[in-house]
């Protein structure tokens, strides 16, 4: 009975690691075609010292890593 339910929090788990990767993988395409098109400026504020598409680029591999973490066996 315990591991039923200790399977159904993990599966559960993975589901929302697997959310929040695409929703970050979705946010990094959404920065990067609005700052390409010039639809807004390009934020001063992402990280110190870097571009801006850096920063983007590290939201899309952190998001990248997630979703794969949440399809693992």
């Amino acid at each position: 009975m315990v591991t039923a339910i200790k399977q159904v929090s993990i599966n559960r788990f993975k589901k929302i690691l697997v959310i929040i990767g695409i929703g970050l993988l979705i946010i990094a395409a959404v920065l990067l075609l609005t700052m390409q098109t010039g639809f807004i400026d390009t934020p001063e504020y992402f990280l110190a010292g870097e571009s801006p598409i850096h920063s983007i680029a590290r939201v899309a591999i952190i998001g990248c890593l997630l979703a794969a973490v949440g399809t693992r066996e």
